[in-house]
This record gives C-alpha cells, sequence and structure tokens, in this order.
C-alpha cells in the first residue's frame, strides 16, 4: 500500500470521526455527563416563602421529613441539597434518582384534623385525583375545577407534631398555629428566561 493510499485512509478516518461526534445529540442546560436529574425537564428545587422573623435570611423547601422518605411533606431550611421537582401532565413529582420518581399527592385529611387537603408524598398516585397543578411564573398553583388555592399553602403543626404543608381550595383565614407560605421555583423560571 502506498504512502498516499494510506494518507487518504487516515484523513478519511479522522473525518468519519468527527463527523461521528458532531452527530451526538446534546440538551440546553445538559452539563456534559452531569446526573440524569438534569435530563428531566423543569425539575428544579421549590423554594418556600412566608413570613420572615428576627431578621431570618435561611432559605427554605418544600422537602421531606427525612431525606429518601415517604410521607408528609414539610417545609424545612435547606442543610442538605433539596430535593427536586416538576410537574408532568398535571401531576407533581419529586424526583430522587435515575430509577426513583415519586408523586406528590394531595390528601383529604378533613376527617383528621381541620386542613383540607395535606400534600403527601407516595409510591403510587392516591388521594384527590380530580386536581392538577401549575406553574404560574415561578409560583406553585394547585387547580381542582373552578376552585384553586391561589398559590397559597400553610406551614402547619400536624398531630403528629411534626409540621406539613396544607392548602384550601377557597380562601380562608389562616388556621390557628399554621403560617402562609407561597411554593416558588426559581431556578425553573431562570431556564425559562434563557431560551
Amino acid at each position: 500500500m502506498s504512502a498516499t493510499v494510506t494518507f487518504a485512509f487516515a484523513i478519511g478516518l479522522l473525518c468519519l470521526s468527527i463527523a461521528s461526534v458532531a452527530a451526538i445529540p446534546t440538551w440546553e442546560g445538559l452539563n456534559g455527563r452531569g446526573s440524569m436529574g438534569s435530563l428531566v425537564p423543569g425539575a428544579s428545587y421549590i423554594e418556600a416563602l412566608g413570613p420572615v422573623r428576627d431578621n431570618e435570611v435561611q432559605t427554605k423547601h418544600l422537602t421531606v421529613h427525612v431525606p429518601g422518605s415517604l410521607g408528609n411533606l414539610t417545609v424545612a431550611p435547606n442543610s442538605r441539597e433539596p430535593p427536586l421537582f416538576y410537574i408532568y401532565q398535571n401531576q407533581l413529582w419529586q424526583f430522587t434518582n435515575e430509577t426513583t420518581i415519586y408523586p406528590v399527592n394531595v390528601v383529604n385529611v378533613t376527617g383528621t384534623s381541620d386542613f383540607p387537603l395535606q400534600l403527601v408524598l407516595g409510591t403510587k398516585r392516591e388521594g384527590v385525583s380530580t386536581g392538577s397543578w401549575r406553574w404560574r411564573g415561578a409560583m406553585l398553583y394547585y387547580d381542582q375545577g373552578t376552585k384553586g388555592n391561589q398559590g397559597l399553602f400553610y406551614s402547619c403543626i400536624t398531630e403528629s407534631e411534626l409540621p406539613g404543608v396544607f392548602m384550601f381550595l377557597k380562601p380562608s383565614p389562616t388556621p390557628p398555629g399554621c403560617e402562609p407560605l407561597t411554593l416558588h421555583s426559581f431556578g425553573r423560571e431562570y431556564l425559562n428566561k434563557r431560551r
């Protein structure tokens, strides 16, 4: 084989390699070989905004009481990386890892307390099934037909003496022992503005 044929073969192989690399699909916002969590469109932390006390500046996020567990959702200072949430087909989901995604259920707890609807993380969809979640800008809303929470949630102490997140579907005064709050996905809003 002559040097010219070998050189032509090497150039051809180099061009084929470059074309193969250029054909690999990429997605905006995907950081190289980062976590698969970045492949879930709109997944981000949910930050809670409510009354500020004593010059409190610590960010609070929607989370569970014990990381990695299921049950009542709560609002807690982010001591670690808070969980990611996203909305798919009008359902709010918590992204745990590449193989585990949990639904955020809306549960009617009227029979056990004065708060009608509570947010509970479970392994399957249960509770109120006729509602839908949505974002309005960065703020989280829940609607059920013509009724909705207007983006207003409450952090209240439950019978187990742990705080939970609740909402009403009609205007109601703040229940005793509860704090009003709104839930936001500022990371999601930032990504939308970049597009």
